[in-house]
């Protein structure tokens, strides 16, 4: 008794994988000696490391600072917030060039933005934004 129906020389309805698997083996070992071929680096020349002392700077440098506390300094000098517009615009009447920024990185962002904007309005057109901590 045959168990076949129908022709068993029609079209497979199978997925040959094996020719498959064979051209991706192939692609892979062609990419994989091509690549290291490909890549191409630049030659860099690196400057010595120096050890010059940091400039001095100058007298009539100009540093804005916001403690963590909220108060307000010109340089070393304590100044109050109603009475700062009025001295950063004197400040800024004697000196002229960068004026630095500094916050305190504990400060939300809101009231860093807003006292920058602070010293923009009162004349500190030209900032620079100093990253480091520094002391009180």
């Amino acid at each position: 008794m045959s168990m076949g129906i129908g022709g068993t020389g029609g079209i497979k309805s199978d997925i040959n994988i094996t020719p498959l698997v064979d051209v991706v083996l192939v692609m892979l070992i062609i990419f994989m000696v091509a690549t290291p071929m490909t890549q191409v680096g630049y030659g860099v020349q690196v400057p010595a490391e120096s050890h010059t002392p940091s400039p001095v700077p100058p007298p009539n440098q100009l540093v804005i600072r916001l403690d963590a506390a909220g108060k307000i300094f010109l340089n070393h000098e304590e100044v109050a917030a109603p009475a700062f517009p009025g001295r950063l615009r004197d400040a800024l009447a004697s000196r002229a060039g960068v004026v630095f920024f500094a916050a305190a990185g504990s400060l939300p962002y809101a009231q860093v933005a807003e006292f920058m904007d602070l010293c923009r309005d009162n004349g500190a057109k030209n900032l620079g934004i100093v990253f480091e901590e520094l002391e009180g």
